[in-house]
Formats: structure tokens, C-alpha cells, sequence
């Protein structure tokens, strides 16, 4: 045993001289603490940095995992200030509750720090305890997530941080046939092949949260769905194709990749997952890169800098697609927005703090301002709302309605709140749900859409199929007397810190509350663009326009234009008469239904939709000959499309 251990040391000296070099280049303080169960990340960093053959794909690329880690959230879950500041105020609001808020908050923050306390019998270890570890300041590190036991996954005693971890120091891993001795040699772990690293399950353990919630009396009356991302998974399509949370989040490199820089002799495997966790959350890396020293990251700048442009790289081309088709009636510019959900939860999803939104601008050729709303102001709130609360619209006729994508949490009184112990239920749910979503599924007490969105014939569904993972949103607006080119502006937007949290926060006073006003006070509070449409059209008011105003005659579907088409094309129809219903649906030539474009009540007037090729579950239709049919009473027009790819 002795000389096992003397060649450990021996073997990770050798190590720690060999690659200082680069470990210099990068910021050499990840820590290398070590327990009974777990080790720093810096002790894991030895081996598994790039040395210009391992962790290096074929074009050079260094695939290091504490490089890519480092700047993560994941990393730096202990060390958020919005979160310490968070927990803090919970427990101002609810002191009697402080063990039980600053346990339940460590579990999956400070999982090293909270999990080794338990296994030592550690009475009254909270968050001042996991604060000053540097275990528990090292977040959520290699020894966690490689540690987790794989027994209880997806079970209901796994969620709310139920992962188990054990004392044999098993390292699991995504490939079989390891070499194992090198590792336990070096620091004492046995690593193992583990089908569970890669599924969504593992995620679910601390990603599906439960919190208890309090009645007027401040006794416990039950829990709350905080955060439920692996339910809204589970009711997608994206769980049904077996596509799981680290298929997007953590970026796949099909080729062989040398996963340690030691033995030199060591052979590639295929896929590897890159560590970079990427998620939505850019404004707090910001607050983490500008507050670095002050909050002890153990990430450069330049890290930082790189997680924020995958982060907003995954926000503008992997979360929402966005379109907009406008149309004039007697004076009113109409604007049908859609919005389609491309990840495989709801969008936003997690902590009740994000929200997304609709940021709708017309303007004139002189580039004034016609109309707008959602616009924002330099604190990051949303400008013209005229309530603390905004329902969801189905229809939006002036400046102060604006569609927000949120959860809005209420108590057992039905007051909005935002101290996670009194939120009871959510008054509002509308953030967009994936695809495939039912309101059918098992979970759905936990997943539900609330408000006035549930209602909503447009809000996950085409017509009467559900599942759309998509919204549209109708935009009336007053454009009387103009005339000329109008420049049209839609904008996804998302915050990952909704400001009236903060507000919230600045009613307490703590340490942690007085230092996250200041980092937030100093931040760029700009939302993140999630997707941007930009259009034109001209407003005439000659006599041609006259007589493109006058009523239609009849009912009529023009042909499509483009015809063939591969991206897209634009059907154009009239309505002679106010009908209660009217349907445009896009069907295959062996007479199936393949998409809902149109389904509702219709005045009298011109109308256009776009069909972008896609089916109702949003999938690309397949190229051939596909007939569009009008339905409005006894009326029924036909007109044959041809779909090219």
C-alpha cells in the first residue's frame, strides 16, 4: 500500500511538470482538494488536457475538458451570485427554514461540499460551510456527475438532487474497454463503463426540482414543480428519437479522440463529447468574466469569452425559429408572427426568472417609429407594460400588450410572488413547449400550460392537432393615412434574469444580496437576441390602391408564388363574406392531411399565409406534389403545389 501511494505521488509530480505549461496558459487555479469520495478538478486536469495529440481532433482543435469546463455554469454553480443572493433572501423571508432552504439549495450547487458532509455525519452544514470549501466552490465537477450512481435514474427519489453517489470510487464513463489502472494509480478511481453518463436521466437528478412551499402560517402545505426539464423532454419528440440533453448541450465530435494525455500509447473513442455544458444563461457568464477576481473563478477572460459565444450561438441557431407574414385591410397592417420552439424542453425553461419575448417594431422609410412593443429600457424591463402582470395574447391591437414567454409563480392566496417558498402554483405558464408536447402525458400536472395561452387555438396547435411546439401571435395595427415603404421588425428576445427578481432581492439587505446589486448595476442588462425576421412592403394610396380595397366578390385561393418552391411560398385568399370559420390545410396526394395553415373566424377582406414546407410536427415534408384547399362553408378551392428540396 505504501508503495502505491508513493508512486502516486511520484507519478502526479511528473504529471504536474509535464503539462504546467499549458495548464499556466489556461489559469492554474482549478483546485486539487481531495476527500474520502471526491477529488478537485485541477487533480483531473493532469491527464486530461490537450497535448497536442489527445484531446486534439484532426483539424488541431483542443477538446481539453477542464478548458471547455472551466467557464461553464456548471462550474461556477456555487460561485453565481444571483443564486447565493437567492438563497439568502429565502432564508430572510423564511429564517426558521435555513437549514432546511440552504440544504436543499448545496445539493446540486455544492454537491462535493454537501454530499461529503453527509457522508461524514456533518450536523448543520449549509451554505457558509459549502462557500468555504474549496470542494463545494468547485461546483458541479468531474467526481460528481462521473460518480453518480445509476440505480434510481429517472425515478421520483432521484429528482430534486436524489443522485446517489457511493464510497467505491467508481468513475463512469460513455465507452467500454477502458484502461483503468493509470487512473487508479493516480487518483485512486476505477474508472467503468456507464450507459447512464449519457442519458437525460443523469441531468434529471438535479434539472427536475420540487420545492416545498408555504401556507400563511409558514408551515410547509406542499411542493412546487421549480424547474421540470426532464418532463418536458420526456413529452417531446426529442425523447421519443432518443436524442437527450447531452446530444445538444454538450457538443459531439464524431471522430476518435485520445481522451488522456497519459499512456502515450492510449487509443481514441468515438463519439466524445465536449464538456462545454452549453445552456442560455450568457448574462451571468458576463457577471462571472467581469467580476472575476472578486468572485474567485478559476476561468480566464478569454474562457469566459468563448463559453458566452457558444451560448449565444446555441441561442440564435438551435432555440427558435421565428416568421412573419403581414397583410393591409382597410387601413389596419395585420402581422401573423409564428414562433417555433427548437429545443427539446420548453422555451424558456427553468428557474421561474427567465423569460423570453416578442419585440414588434413599424416604422416608416424616415425610420420613424409607428408603432412598437416590447421594447426595453437600459435595466433590462420591458417599456409600456402598464401591469405587474402580463397575461398571454392570442391578438395584440396596441403598444402596451407585449407577448411574454414566462411562469409566473403565485401563493396559496393567489397573489403573484417571487419567494420561491410561497410560490404554490404558476398563475401563468406560456412558455413554448417542444415539440410533440400533449397535454396527455403522465407529468402534465407539472408541465401543464396555464393561463390564458391553454385557451389559445394557435398556442401548440395547428387546427386541432396538438404537439405544434410553436405560437402564433396576430398583431392589428392602425397604419390609416400611411403610405410608402414599411420597414417591419420581429425579435425573439430572453433574459435569463428577469429584473423584478432583482427588485425583489433589493428589499432584503445580506451580503450576498448588497455584492449581486452591485455586479448587476454595473452589467449590461441588453437581452440576448434569440432570432430577428426583418421585412418590407409599400403602402400605396393611389387609385389602384382603391380598388385593391374594395370587397372581394368571392371567395378565392390564388395560386402559390414561388411555384415550384423549396424554402417557402405565400398563399394569397379572399373572403366575400364574414365567415365563423374558415381553414387552409396543406394535404399529400394520396388525400392526407399534412399541415394546418389557417383556422379561424374571418371578416370580410384579402388574407396571405406561408407554408414553409414543413409538416405539423415541424418536420421537412418530402418533396413531390402537395394540394392547398380552402374550407369556408360550402366553398371548397383547390390549387396543386410543387415541393422541391
Amino acid at each position: 500500500m505504501a508503495n502505491t501511494v508513493f508512486f502516486r505521488r511520484i507519478l502526479s509530480a511528473v504529471l504536474l511538470i509535464s503539462v504546467s505549461s499549458q495548464l499556466n496558459a489556461q489559469s492554474t487555479d482549478l483546485p486539487t482538494a481531495e476527500s474520502s469520495l471526491f477529488t478537485g478538478s485541477g487533480n483531473c486536469a493532469f491527464c486530461h488536457i490537450s497535448n497536442g495529440i489527445a484531446l486534439t481532433d484532426s483539424h488541431g482543435t483542443d477538446l481539453s475538458i477542464p478548458t471547455d469546463w472551466r467557464a461553464t455554469m456548471l462550474a461556477n454553480a456555487a460561485r453565481d451570485p444571483f443564486w447565493q443572493a437567492e438563497v439568502e433572501s429565502e432564508v430572510k423571508v423564511n429564517p426558521q427554514l435555513k437549514s432546511v432552504i440552504e440544504d436543499k439549495c448545496i445539493t446540486c450547487h455544492a454537491p462535493m461540499a454537501r454530499t461529503q458532509a453527509k457522508y461524514d455525519n456533518i450536523a448543520d452544514y449549509g451554505l457558509e460551510q459549502a462557500l468555504d470549501d474549496p470542494l463545494g466552490r468547485d461546483g458541479v465537477s468531474c467526481t460528481v456527475c462521473h460518480q453518480v450512481q445509476p440505480e434510481n435514474l429517472g425515478l421520483d427519489e432521484s429528482y430534486s438532487g436524489g443522485y446517489i453517489i457511493n464510497d467505491s470510487r467508481t468513475i463512469y464513463g460513455p465507452y467500454q474497454n477502458v484502461l483503468a489502472g493509470m487512473m487508479k494509480n493516480i487518483v485512486n478511481y476505477t474508472p467503468v463503463f456507464g450507459a447512464h453518463i449519457d442519458k437525460s436521466e443523469l441531468c434529471a437528478s438535479c434539472h427536475t426540482l420540487f420545492t416545498p412551499y408555504l401556507d400563511n402560517n409558514g408551515q410547509i402545505a406542499g411542493t412546487f414543480p421549480e424547474q421540470t426539464a426532464y418532463f418536458e423532454w420526456q413529452n417531446s419528440v426529442f425523447s421519443q428519437q432518443e436524442q437527450h440533453c447531452q446530444d445538444c448541450h454538450m457538443q459531439q465530435i464524431d471522430e476518435s479522440i485520445v481522451i488522456s494525455n497519459i499512456p502515450p500509447s492510449l487509443s481514441g473513442h468515438a463519439p466524445f463529447g465536449r464538456h462545454t455544458f452549453i445552456g442560455g444563461n450568457a448574462f451571468m457568464l458576463r457577471i462571472l468574466r467581469d467580476n472575476g477576481e472578486t468572485i474567485g473563478v478559476t476561468a480566464t477572460a478569454a474562457q469566459f469569452d468563448t463559453t458566452i459565444a457558444r451560448t449565444q450561438s446555441l441561442l440564435q441557431n438551435s432555440t427558435a425559429r421565428l416568421t412573419l407574414v403581414p397583410e393591409v385591410q382597410n387601413g389596419q397592417l395585420q402581422l401573423t408572427i409564428g414562433i417555433e420552439n427548437l429545443a427539446g424542453h420548453k422555451f424558456p425553461t427553468g428557474f421561474p426568472s427567465r423569460r423570453a419575448w416578442l419585440h414588434v417594431l413599424v416604422q416608416n422609410a424616415a425610420g420613424e417609429t409607428l408603432f412598437e412593443s416590447g421594447g426595453f429600457d437600459e435595466n433590462g424591463q420591458i417599456t409600456g407594460l402598464q401591469a405587474d402582470f402580463e397575461p398571454h395574447h392570442q391578438t395584440i391591437t396596441q403598444s402596451s400588450e407585449v407577448q411574454i414567454y414566462e411562469s409566473v409563480m403565485e401563493d396559496v392566496d393567489g397573489e403573484l410572488t417571487f419567494v420561491l417558498l410561497r410560490g404554490a402554483q404558476y398563475r401563468k405558464d406560456n412558455r413554448i413547449p417542444p415539440k410533440g408536447f400533449m397535454d396527455t402525458h403522465d407529468r402534465i400536472a407539472d408541465i401543464a400550460i396555464l393561463g390564458q395561452a391553454a385557451n389559445d387555438p394557435d398556442f401548440n396547435r395547428d387546427g386541432g392537432t396538438e404537439g405544434t411546439g410553436s405560437d402564433q401571435v396576430h398583431y392589428l395595427i392602425d397604419i390609416a393615412g400611411q403610405s410608402g415603404k414599411l420597414i417591419l421588425t420581429a425579435e425573439l428576445l430572453y433574459q435569463s434574469v428577469n429584473p423584478s427578481f432583482v427588485d425583489h432581492l433589493l428589499e432584503f439587505e445580506s451580503p450576498a444580496i448588497t455584492r449581486f446589486s452591485g455586479y448587476f448595476n454595473e452589467a449590461d442588462k441588453t437581452p440576448e437576441l434569440v432570432n430577428r425576421v426583418v421585412t418590407e412592403m409599400n403602402i400605396i394610396t393611389s387609385v389602384e390602391n382603391d380598388a385593391n380595397n374594395r370587397q372581394p366578390a368571392d371567395f378565392m385561393l390564388d395560386q402559390n408564388y414561388p411555384n415550384p418552391f423549396n424554402a417557402g411560398t405565400l398563399l394569397r385568399y379572399s373572403v366575400a363574406a364574414e365567415t365563423a370559420r374558415l381553414t387552409v390545410q396543406i394535404f399529400d396526394i394520396q388525400g392526407h392531411a399534412v399541415r394546418t395553415l389557417v383556422d379561424r373566424r374571418h371578416e370580410i377582406g384579402s388574407y396571405a399565409v406561408r407554408w414553409d414546407g414543413l409538416d405539423r410536427l415541424g418536420k421537412p415534408a418530402g418533396s413531390g406534389i402537395y394540394f392547398a384547399k380552402l374550407f369556408a362553408g360550402n366553398h371548397v378551392i383547390t390549387r396543386k403545389l410543387l415541393l422541391t428540396h
